[in-house]
């Protein structure tokens, strides 16, 4: 009896640890780095991400605006004017997949040698009629899009700095990589 009952258990510990180990595998994630100046891609997604420059201010629209002061109150409002300055990034996507990918601002960071993190902020601004600011796209199979984003950021001119790709939950959720690219002072 005792030894029908040891083999249960040892047939449900080694089962606990199967699941356990498909389900951690199935998770991870693969870094991958991309060279200046090149694309790179995440999940189905080709990226092509080049600096823009940097502003001390970006004027918003005027519809962003009314919608800025009815976030102000929940304290999500962001401003015209950088604590730093706005270190903007153009972005290229182009979906290579069978599916719709969304991309999200909330996906793109910005970092520094010292690996400071920064976060993609949306201002709303009153950009150029053919490239608009990133907020949600939803890039359909085989169709490209270029947009805009930038970070509010303490600049030096002689930092290097990279942009991460990080899925989440929101978007790229499928991807199984992240992808890092430098795209300032690139040794």
């Amino acid at each position: 009896m005792a030894g029908i009952g040891t083999f249960i258990m040892l047939g449900i510990v080694i089962g606990s640890i199967c699941v356990s180990m498909y389900l951690f595998l199935d998770t991870q994630t693969v870094t991958i780095t991309g060279e200046p100046g090149n694309q790179i891609t995440v999940g189905n997604v080709k990226f092509d991400i080049t600096h823009v420059g940097n502003y001390e201010s970006l004027e918003k629209t005027e519809e962003y605006k009314e919608f800025a002061e009815t976030q102000a109150v929940k304290g999500l409002a962001t401003s015209e004017t950088a604590e730093g300055v706005y270190f903007q990034i153009q972005i290229t996507a182009h979906n290579i997949g069978t599916e719709t990918v969304r991309i999200t601002g909330g996906q793109f960071y910005l970092y520094d040698v010292d690996e400071e993190k920064y976060d993609a902020v949306f201002i709303g601004y009153a950009g150029s009629d053919i490239i608009e600011e990133l907020s949600v796209i939803d890039l359909l199979p085989g169709s490209s899009a270029t947009v805009t984003t930038q970070f509010d950021i303490p600049y030096d001119d002689e930092m290097q700095y990279r942009v991460a790709i990080l899925p989440d939950k929101f978007g790229l959720q499928d991807s199984k990589e992240r992808g890092f690219i430098c795209i300032k002072n690139c040794y």
